[in-house]
C-alpha cells in the first residue's frame, strides 16, 4: 500500500471508530489522519459541530494527509 493509500485509509478507519460511540478516544500513537477522521465521525455522530469552516477543514485535512505521507 502506497503511503499516500495509508494516510487516507487511516483517516477512514478513524472517522469509522470516531462514528461508533463505543469507540474510546484517540491517544497520541495514532496517526494525524486518524485523529482528523475520529473527530469528523464523532462530530457526525453526535450532531455536534466541531465549529471549524469547511475551508478549515479541507485545510486540516490537507494537512494531515501531508503530515503523515512525510512519516
Amino acid at each position: 500500500m502506497q503511503r499516500s493509500d495509508w494516510a487516507e485509509a487511516e483517516m477512514l478507519e478513524g472517522y469509522l471508530d470516531g462514528f461508533n460511540l463505543d469507540s474510546p478516544e484517540p491517544s497520541q500513537n495514532r496517526s494525524l489522519s486518524y485523529q482528523h477522521g475520529f473527530a469528523n465521525g464523532r462530530a457526525d455522530k453526535t450532531g455536534n459541530s466541531r465549529g471549524l469552516t469547511f475551508k478549515q477543514l479541507n485545510d486540516l485535512v490537507d494537512r494531515c494527509l501531508a503530515e503523515d505521507r512525510a512519516r
